[in-house]
């Protein structure tokens, strides 16, 4: 493998619920779910720090140690559940590795998935401490060249100069995907923190959204390697084989911008990365998709719900006995399901924790909404 690089997670965000059931209060679940994060972590008791005010939309926001930061009841999901934010910036997951040298990243990912999270953003930053294959003045003018092909639409941002510290940024901070290759050693000095490198150019992938999610499921499954210390996972490879994928650099040639792809990569940046093949970031997942989100239904078909309630609500004089009989009966009516919106209806039931219908059920249900509108209904 390439040596003078070193590849490690630096930051990781994920939410999940707090799942509180009715008989309990929040506030137990709360001090619950601090408990078994702060366990598993390895973070004792006395440095877990409650700050006064929670950011994000949370009611609680924790510090396990001085750099984990754990938020508690905030938004609701698609569920309607609760919800937690576990947030992992540089010195955070270098923490976590710290203190639990008897786990691996791929263990903590698991223990995430169990409690049912979604991964929000996770960094991937490859380390080049020499510089002696690629250099950022040699980036650099590829770049100016146009001698790439990339998974961005945009242009790279290059920020700065090569001698106060330069900074090339592909994608934005809103992307699933972001690339930024910057001089770390220079931005450490602008800290004022002190470092003893000679060359040190940061090549940091930023996954976000579903592109988090796949991050996750790549990692604890495919490139998993329990073996490897500290990761459990071939993390280097997947690394390299996705900057890869993000940014294949060529050599020299006539071609225009819009047929880059037609040269050959640069030998030079397949030396730099170990000469692995490309990455592929889509999993089994992208080719059965998920069924549909009744959040995303929801989004979709309030308006015009609400709209028609409304409307029938003046219609019927503001009413509200003969608003309801009326809801009833258009509800009865239209209780007839093709196949597939029969099958959409019990999926939106089953992610909201409720009773699933079959036919027999449906029969019920138009039975009881007869009933219940032949009492209501005036005699006249």
């Amino acid at each position: 493998m390439t040596t003078n690089m070193e590849v490690k997670i630096d930051y990781f965000s994920a939410t999940f619920p707090l799942q509180c059931d009715e008989q309990d209060s929040v506030l137990f679940k709360v001090h619950e779910m601090v408990r078994c994060i702060a366990t598993y972590l390895n973070v004792k008791n006395y440095e877990i720090v409650r700050t006064k005010y929670a950011q994000n939309n949370y009611n609680y926001q924790y510090f396990l140690g001085e750099y984990i930061i754990l938020r508690l009841d905030g938004p609701l999901n698609s569920y309607y559940q609760r919800t937690c934010h576990l947030e992992m910036k540089g010195n955070a997951c270098r923490d976590f590795e710290n203190r639990n040298k008897d786990k691996n990243w791929i263990n903590f990912l698991l223990f995430m998935a169990q409690l049912n999270a979604t991964f929000k953003r996770i960094d991937i930053a490859i380390d080049d401490l020499k510089g002696d294959v690629v250099s950022l003045k040699w980036l650099l003018d590829k770049i100016k060249k146009r001698h790439y092909i990339s998974v961005f639409k945009s242009k790279p941002k290059p920020i700065g100069t090569l001698e106060d510290g330069l900074t090339i940024q592909f994608g934005g901070n809103e992307s699933e995907t972001e690339l930024v290759i910057y001089d770390k050693k220079e931005e450490r000095k602008s800290r004022k923190i002190e470092d003893n490198h000679n060359y040190w150019v940061r090549y940091e992938m930023r996954f976000r959204g579903t592109n988090a999610q796949r991050v996750a499921y790549k990692l604890s499954s495919l490139y998993s390697q329990e073996e490897i210390p500290l990761y459990g996972t071939k993390l280097q490879t997947f690394a390299f084989e996705q900057l890869y994928r993000i940014l294949d650099i060529k050599e020299e040639n006539n071609y225009s911008t819009q047929n880059q792809k037609k040269a050959k990569t640069d030998p030079i940046w397949r030396k730099f990365l170990d000469n692995v093949s490309k990455g592929i970031l889509r999993c089994p997942e992208d080719d059965n998709p998920l069924p549909p989100s009744f959040d995303a239904y929801l989004k979709q078909a309030m308006p015009y719900a609400v709209m028609l309630l409304v409307i029938k609500y003046y219609q019927l004089k503001k009413d509200n006995y003969l608003f309801d009989l009326e809801i009833r009966k258009m509800i009865l009516e239209n209780l007839s399901f093709s196949k597939k919106r029969f099958q959409k209806l019990n999926i939106y039931l089953d992610q909201l924790f409720c009773q699933t219908i079959d036919d027999v059920e449906l029969a019920s249900l138009k039975l009881e909404f007869e009933g219940i509108i032949n009492e209501k209904e005036l005699p006249f």
